[in-house]
């Protein structure tokens, strides 16, 4: 199974769901990448959910703030946040000179529900259920050296494992090394590296900090 026929079916199994918003799919260094940012939920504010728009469908199109954690962090171009910061709306064009610097970087976006639903809430155990299987998929093609979990839902679903992210954060910034997590793909196994959700009911300015030691590794 390649990325264009897992797409053909997360935008099957979204069709359970109803929504007036399209899923959201994971775009970026599609092979290989060396670092596999896993979020947790797209929402409306992506413009790429939007059936007017006319360009490929990807993480965070026309959103602002996980932007500025990347660039903090030196996952994405600063040139490009400035661009993005200013900017009112994107076009297809410039989205794709966006995912061709997280591309150059080697960075790859995705979520653990595609879902995009009417508004902002996390999303329930049945959506998580259903879609968890196609990421453990889409883990498998792309092959990422790193995966990094944004929040705890991803981190908890993947590798089963239930941590405190404060007391997490604060061994590292302490030791200055990144604990991994083994997740286990039938006989492949992925190195899964916690993180704070870098917006809203997360906290950017750690996400940043723990992203910044990847760099280390």
């Amino acid at each position: 199974m390649n990325l264009i026929q897992l797409w053909k079916k997360v935008d099957a199994l979204s069709k359970r769901f109803p929504s007036q918003y399209k899923p959201v799919l994971g775009n970026g260094k599609c092979k290989n990448p060396k670092y596999m940012l896993v979020f947790i939920n797209p929402t409306k504010s992506n413009i790429s959910s939007h059936h007017s728009w006319k360009g490929f469908r990807a993480p965070f199109i026309g959103t602002k703030p996980v932007w500025k954690v990347l660039s903090k962090a030196d996952f994405f171009g600063e040139q490009l946040t400035k661009i993005i910061n200013i900017s009112k709306t994107w076009s297809p064009f410039f989205a794709k000179n966006v995912y061709a610097s997280l591309k150059f970087r080697k960075v790859y976006l995705t979520n653990i529900v595609k879902w995009t639903g009417n508004n902002a809430d996390l999303p329930n155990a049945e959506k998580i259920k259903a879609y968890l299987p196609l990421l453990k998929k889409e883990i498998e093609i792309v092959k990422p050296k790193y995966i990094i979990t944004m929040g705890l839902i991803p981190f908890e679903h993947l590798t089963g494992h239930k941590i405190k992210l404060g007391e997490y954060y604060k061994e590292v910034m302490k030791t200055k090394k990144l604990k991994t997590f083994d997740l286990k793909i039938d006989s492949k196994t992925y190195k899964v590296i916690p993180c704070y959700f870098p917006v809203g009911r997360g906290n950017p300015k750690r996400a940043a900090e723990i992203l910044k030691l990847l760099k280390k590794m």
